[in-house]
């Protein structure tokens, strides 16, 4: 698509993608659905579309032939760079992704009412958490997720729960169009912005500054994802330049939080507070995340400022170039990637869980 069109005509081809969800995968869940298939698979979506699809479920042929067809742009080696900014960097990958790229998605308040209305609050926040982190960990662990790995069948599995997701919403029968489709193409486009551009943007802002190979590498990491994630070619940005522009004209368009933006950003503040892995209060975590989307975005969303713990996070950075000096130093950088990942599926094994009373 080209995005330096005249904005109107721009406008209108987005608009056009917000009546859109996504064709292969609705697809499948009406076939797995009419056919009882989920009973016979434990619930587990891939193996349920692979074992139709073998029985002669078109649809569920379909969609697999598609995610496993690997484009002549994707150079999976490419990816590594990526991977491996995100294992070395635990601590502020994670606070990136969370308090920087899942609160800004909050901020698009037409796409949050999917969030809202499938009920995504209190209890259900910690359950997304985990799953948000084992989607980008093991994407992360796979130095490039191929076909036939783990990690692209975890991107298989979240197309198919967005997809039966969208299903529900239709069926029942209050959703509003005004809001767009139920998990419309604009919005997926706009999560995969949210997991490389505004994940990168919160990284530098924390210290852990990428390098333009590290960039470039992610950047590629999730074109592909977004490939089989079933987002229309249009709306998978060539480069990082494309990218920063297509960012600019759907939050222009989308990221202006409304009463539920502020009721989702207030209930994962509450749920992370004082819990496993940070044990921080909410002030604190409100502070990390303004330092990531800024003062103005975080007041739209009701982060409320804290003089003392913006003092206490300004520490961040430090930590950050303090670790980036270690990686200069001969043979640390493998070492620092592996014990990374260690930490990473450590806070899976054990941390977003509720046994820790929030303060207060």
């Amino acid at each position: 698509m080209d995005l330096t069109r005249p904005q109107k005509e721009l406008d209108a081809t987005l608009d056009s993608y917000r009546r859109v969800g996504d064709d292969l995968g609705d697809g499948v869940v009406a076939e797995l659905i009419s056919a009882g298939a989920l009973r016979k698979n434990g619930g587990d979506l891939v193996s349920a579309a692979e074992t139709h699809a073998k029985a002669g479920g078109t649809a569920c042929a379909a969609l697999l032939e598609q995610a496993f067809t690997v484009p002549s742009w994707v150079r999976f080696p490419d990816m590594r760079a990526g991977t491996q900014l995100g294992l070395r960097t635990p601590v502020q990958s994670a606070l990136s992704l969370i308090l920087g790229s899942l609160l800004e998605t909050y901020g698009a308040a037409n796409g949050a009412k999917v969030l809202i209305r499938g009920g995504m609050l209190k209890d259900h926040v910690l359950q997304r958490l985990r799953d948000t982190n084992t989607f980008v960990l093991e994407i992360a662990a796979s130095r490039g997720p191929m076909p036939g790995t783990r990690a692209h069948r975890h991107i298989l599995r979240t197309r198919l729960v967005h997809a039966f997701i969208r299903h529900g919403m239709l069926k029942r029968g209050d959703w509003n169009f005004d809001w767009g489709h139920p998990i419309n193409q604009e919005d997926s486009a706009s999560t995969l912005l949210a997991f490389c551009h505004v994940y990168l943007r919160s990284m530098v802002r924390i210290g852990a500054t990428p390098t333009e190979e590290e960039e470039h590498s992610l950047h590629h990491l999730w074109r592909w994802v977004g490939y089989v994630m079933g987002i229309v070619p249009d709306l998978i940005t060539r480069d990082r330049a494309e990218e920063q522009l297509l960012y600019a004209h759907i939050t222009r368009r989308q990221l202006h939080p409304d009463d539920d933006s502020r009721v989702l950003a207030k209930s994962l503040i509450d749920a992370l507070a004082g819990r496993r892995p940070t044990f921080l209060p909410g002030n604190a975590l409100s502070a990390l995340a303004r330092r990531m989307l800024g003062d103005e975005f975080s007041d739209q969303l009701g982060l409320t400022p804290s003089r003392a713990w913006t003092t206490v996070t300004n520490a961040l950075p430090l930590f950050s170039r303090a670790q980036l000096r270690v990686e200069k130093v001969p043979f640390t950088r493998f070492p620092l990637e592996h014990l990374g990942e260690r930490v990473a599926r450590l806070v899976y094994e054990h941390g977003f869980v509720t046994n820790v009373a929030p303060p207060g």
